[in-house]
Protein backbone atom coordinates (compact mmCIF):
# COMPACT_ATOMS: atom_id res chain seq x y z
CA UNK A 1 0.00 0.00 0.00
CA UNK A 2 2.82 2.39 0.87
CA UNK A 3 4.44 1.58 -2.47
CA UNK A 4 1.21 2.48 -4.31
CA UNK A 5 0.88 5.78 -2.42
CA UNK A 6 4.53 6.62 -3.18
CA UNK A 7 4.01 5.99 -6.90
CA UNK A 8 0.90 8.15 -6.92
CA UNK A 9 2.82 10.98 -5.25
CA UNK A 10 5.53 10.79 -7.94
CA UNK A 11 2.90 10.95 -10.70
CA UNK A 12 1.27 13.94 -9.02
CA UNK A 13 4.57 15.84 -8.80
CA UNK A 14 5.36 15.09 -12.44
CA UNK A 15 1.92 16.25 -13.53
CA UNK A 16 2.31 19.52 -11.64
CA UNK A 17 5.78 20.23 -13.00
CA UNK A 18 5.62 23.31 -15.27
CA UNK A 19 6.10 22.64 -18.97
CA UNK A 20 8.49 24.53 -21.22
CA UNK A 21 7.15 27.99 -22.02
CA UNK A 22 7.55 29.17 -25.60
CA UNK A 23 8.85 32.73 -25.35
CA UNK A 24 8.79 33.29 -29.12
CA UNK A 25 5.75 35.48 -29.77
CA UNK A 26 3.77 35.25 -33.03
CA UNK A 27 3.99 39.03 -33.45
CA UNK A 28 6.53 41.73 -32.67
CA UNK A 29 6.39 45.43 -33.59
CA UNK A 30 8.56 44.84 -36.66
CA UNK A 31 8.12 41.11 -37.28
CA UNK A 32 5.58 38.40 -37.94
CA UNK A 33 6.77 34.97 -36.79
CA UNK A 34 5.65 31.58 -38.08
CA UNK A 35 6.67 28.20 -36.63
CA UNK A 36 7.56 24.88 -38.21
CA UNK A 37 4.90 22.16 -37.99
CA UNK A 38 7.51 19.72 -36.62
CA UNK A 39 10.40 19.90 -34.16
CA UNK A 40 13.03 20.83 -36.73
CA UNK A 41 14.91 23.92 -37.84
CA UNK A 42 13.50 25.76 -40.85
CA UNK A 43 16.35 25.78 -43.36
CA UNK A 44 14.69 27.77 -46.14
CA UNK A 45 11.55 29.61 -47.20
CA UNK A 46 9.99 30.64 -50.49
CA UNK A 47 6.83 32.47 -51.53
CA UNK A 48 4.69 35.15 -49.97
CA UNK A 49 3.24 35.26 -46.45
CA UNK A 50 -0.06 36.60 -47.80
CA UNK A 51 -0.44 33.92 -50.49
CA UNK A 52 1.50 30.67 -50.78
CA UNK A 53 4.42 29.92 -48.50
CA UNK A 54 6.81 26.95 -48.69
CA UNK A 55 9.31 26.00 -46.00
CA UNK A 56 12.02 23.34 -45.86
CA UNK A 57 13.02 21.43 -42.73
CA UNK A 58 15.75 19.64 -44.71
CA UNK A 59 13.88 16.33 -44.90
CA UNK A 60 10.47 17.81 -45.79
CA UNK A 61 8.75 20.59 -47.70
CA UNK A 62 5.59 22.09 -46.19
CA UNK A 63 3.06 24.37 -47.87
CA UNK A 64 0.71 26.94 -46.31
CA UNK A 65 -1.87 29.30 -47.79
CA UNK A 66 -3.07 30.81 -44.48
CA UNK A 67 0.01 32.61 -43.16
CA UNK A 68 1.43 29.51 -41.50
CA UNK A 69 -1.65 28.65 -39.43
CA UNK A 70 -1.87 25.25 -41.14
CA UNK A 71 0.75 23.29 -43.05
CA UNK A 72 0.45 20.58 -45.67
CA UNK A 73 3.32 18.12 -46.11
CA UNK A 74 3.92 18.13 -49.87
CA UNK A 75 7.31 16.40 -50.15
CA UNK A 76 9.42 14.18 -47.91
CA UNK A 77 12.69 12.40 -48.67
CA UNK A 78 15.93 11.21 -47.09
CA UNK A 79 18.13 13.49 -49.22
CA UNK A 80 18.31 16.89 -47.55
CA UNK A 81 16.54 19.80 -49.25
CA UNK A 82 18.04 23.12 -48.21
CA UNK A 83 15.52 25.36 -49.91
CA UNK A 84 13.05 25.97 -52.72
CA UNK A 85 13.77 28.38 -55.56
CA UNK A 86 11.79 29.55 -58.58
CA UNK A 87 13.35 29.56 -62.03
CA UNK A 88 11.05 30.92 -64.74
CA UNK A 89 7.69 29.21 -64.16
CA UNK A 90 8.97 26.22 -62.17
CA UNK A 91 9.87 25.59 -58.53
CA UNK A 92 12.88 23.45 -57.65
CA UNK A 93 14.20 21.89 -54.46
CA UNK A 94 17.97 22.33 -54.05
CA UNK A 95 20.03 19.73 -52.20
CA UNK A 96 23.52 21.26 -52.05
CA UNK A 97 24.86 24.38 -50.39
CA UNK A 98 28.18 25.94 -51.43
CA UNK A 99 30.14 27.87 -48.80
CA UNK A 100 26.96 28.33 -46.77
CA UNK A 101 25.80 30.74 -49.43
CA UNK A 102 24.71 29.37 -52.82
CA UNK A 103 22.23 26.59 -53.57
CA UNK A 104 22.95 23.99 -56.25
CA UNK A 105 21.75 20.58 -57.46
CA UNK A 106 18.05 20.61 -58.38
CA UNK A 107 16.38 17.43 -57.16
CA UNK A 108 12.60 17.88 -57.53
CA UNK A 109 10.36 20.25 -59.45
CA UNK A 110 6.81 21.60 -59.25
CA UNK A 111 4.71 23.42 -61.83
CA UNK A 112 1.63 23.95 -59.64
CA UNK A 113 2.96 26.34 -56.99
CA UNK A 114 4.38 23.59 -54.81
CA UNK A 115 1.26 21.42 -54.49
CA UNK A 116 2.83 18.38 -56.16
CA UNK A 117 6.43 17.44 -56.90
CA UNK A 118 8.24 15.16 -59.34
CA UNK A 119 11.88 14.03 -59.49
CA UNK A 120 14.04 16.31 -61.64
CA UNK A 121 16.30 14.27 -63.92
CA UNK A 122 17.19 16.77 -66.63
CA UNK A 123 20.45 18.69 -66.90
CA UNK A 124 20.20 22.42 -66.24
CA UNK A 125 23.51 24.33 -66.12
CA UNK A 126 21.85 27.00 -63.97
CA UNK A 127 21.93 24.62 -61.00
CA UNK A 128 25.37 23.13 -61.58
CA UNK A 129 28.27 23.80 -59.22
CA UNK A 130 30.49 25.24 -61.97
CA UNK A 131 27.92 27.87 -62.85
CA UNK A 132 27.44 28.87 -59.21
CA UNK A 133 31.16 29.27 -58.57
CA UNK A 134 31.82 31.15 -61.81
CA UNK A 135 28.76 33.35 -62.14
CA UNK A 136 27.26 33.57 -58.63
CA UNK A 137 23.58 33.93 -59.63
CA UNK A 138 21.90 36.17 -57.09
CA UNK A 139 18.61 34.28 -56.99
CA UNK A 140 20.40 31.17 -55.68
CA UNK A 141 22.01 33.02 -52.77
CA UNK A 142 20.51 32.49 -49.32
CA UNK A 143 23.09 34.55 -47.42
CA UNK A 144 23.53 37.35 -48.33
CA UNK A 145 20.48 38.62 -50.21
CA UNK A 146 20.13 41.93 -52.05
CA UNK A 147 17.12 44.24 -52.30
CA UNK A 148 15.91 45.96 -55.47
CA UNK A 149 17.63 49.14 -54.25
CA UNK A 150 20.97 47.35 -54.03
CA UNK A 151 21.21 47.03 -50.24
CA UNK A 152 22.65 43.69 -49.13
CA UNK A 153 21.62 41.82 -45.97
CA UNK A 154 23.73 39.12 -44.35
CA UNK A 155 23.33 36.94 -41.25
CA UNK A 156 25.53 38.44 -38.55
CA UNK A 157 27.90 36.16 -36.68
CA UNK A 158 28.91 37.19 -33.18
CA UNK A 159 31.83 35.07 -32.01
CA UNK A 160 32.32 34.20 -28.35
CA UNK A 161 33.99 34.43 -25.94
CA UNK A 162 36.18 36.68 -28.15
CA UNK A 163 33.94 38.97 -30.22
CA UNK A 164 36.87 39.93 -32.46
CA UNK A 165 37.47 36.33 -33.58
CA UNK A 166 36.63 35.07 -37.06
CA UNK A 167 36.70 31.35 -36.25
CA UNK A 168 35.16 29.24 -33.51
CA UNK A 169 31.82 29.32 -31.70
CA UNK A 170 29.38 32.04 -32.66
CA UNK A 171 25.79 33.14 -32.19
CA UNK A 172 23.56 34.78 -34.80
CA UNK A 173 21.69 37.69 -33.20
CA UNK A 174 20.29 39.06 -36.46
CA UNK A 175 21.39 40.55 -39.76
CA UNK A 176 23.79 43.26 -40.90
CA UNK A 177 23.72 45.35 -44.07
CA UNK A 178 26.43 46.60 -46.39
CA UNK A 179 26.11 49.99 -44.69
CA UNK A 180 26.84 48.29 -41.33
CA UNK A 181 23.27 48.69 -40.08
CA UNK A 182 22.48 45.96 -37.56
CA UNK A 183 19.04 44.48 -37.05
CA UNK A 184 18.75 42.15 -34.07
CA UNK A 185 15.89 39.72 -33.53
CA UNK A 186 13.87 39.80 -30.27
CA UNK A 187 15.18 36.41 -29.07
CA UNK A 188 18.14 34.17 -29.88
CA UNK A 189 18.08 31.58 -32.69
CA UNK A 190 20.52 29.74 -34.91
CA UNK A 191 19.82 31.53 -38.18
CA UNK A 192 20.08 29.60 -41.44
CA UNK A 193 18.98 31.60 -44.48
CA UNK A 194 17.51 34.84 -45.85
CA UNK A 195 14.89 35.52 -48.50
CA UNK A 196 13.23 38.63 -49.95
CA UNK A 197 9.73 38.33 -51.42
CA UNK A 198 8.10 40.30 -54.21
CA UNK A 199 6.96 42.95 -51.72
CA UNK A 200 10.55 43.51 -50.56
CA UNK A 201 9.92 41.94 -47.16
CA UNK A 202 12.81 40.16 -45.46
CA UNK A 203 12.39 36.55 -44.31
CA UNK A 204 14.87 35.07 -41.80
CA UNK A 205 14.78 31.32 -41.14
CA UNK A 206 16.27 29.50 -38.20
CA UNK A 207 16.04 27.18 -35.24
CA UNK A 208 13.92 27.20 -32.14
CA UNK A 209 14.76 29.77 -29.45
CA UNK A 210 18.20 29.03 -27.97
CA UNK A 211 18.11 28.93 -24.16
CA UNK A 212 21.69 27.91 -23.44
CA UNK A 213 24.87 27.86 -25.51
CA UNK A 214 27.49 26.80 -22.98
CA UNK A 215 28.39 24.48 -21.37
CA UNK A 216 25.52 22.42 -22.82
CA UNK A 217 23.63 23.68 -25.84
CA UNK A 218 19.85 23.40 -25.64
CA UNK A 219 16.69 24.85 -27.15
CA UNK A 220 14.03 26.40 -24.93
CA UNK A 221 11.21 24.32 -26.38
CA UNK A 222 10.78 21.19 -28.46
CA UNK A 223 12.89 22.43 -31.35
CA UNK A 224 10.31 23.92 -33.74
CA UNK A 225 12.07 26.26 -36.15
CA UNK A 226 10.97 29.77 -37.06
CA UNK A 227 10.65 32.26 -39.88
CA UNK A 228 10.75 35.97 -39.05
CA UNK A 229 9.05 38.14 -41.69
CA UNK A 230 9.49 41.91 -41.69
CA UNK A 231 6.15 43.73 -41.52
CA UNK A 232 7.40 46.53 -43.74
CA UNK A 233 9.46 46.46 -46.94
CA UNK A 234 13.16 46.71 -46.22
CA UNK A 235 15.20 49.54 -47.76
Amino acid sequence: MKHVIYCLMILFVMACRPTSIDIVAPEYPDWTVIRAPENKTIMGVWGDLDNTLLISTLSAIYRSTDRGANWQLVLKQSIGMFNVKAYRDTLFTLTSLVNGRYLTSADNYSIDDGKTWLPYRRYNPMFELTNVVDNSPAFLSINPVTTTSGETYRIRRQFFPDSTATLGSFRTPGVITTTNRRINLPVSHQLESLYIDGKNRLYITGSDNVCEEQPTFRFCNGGRGVVYISKKPIP
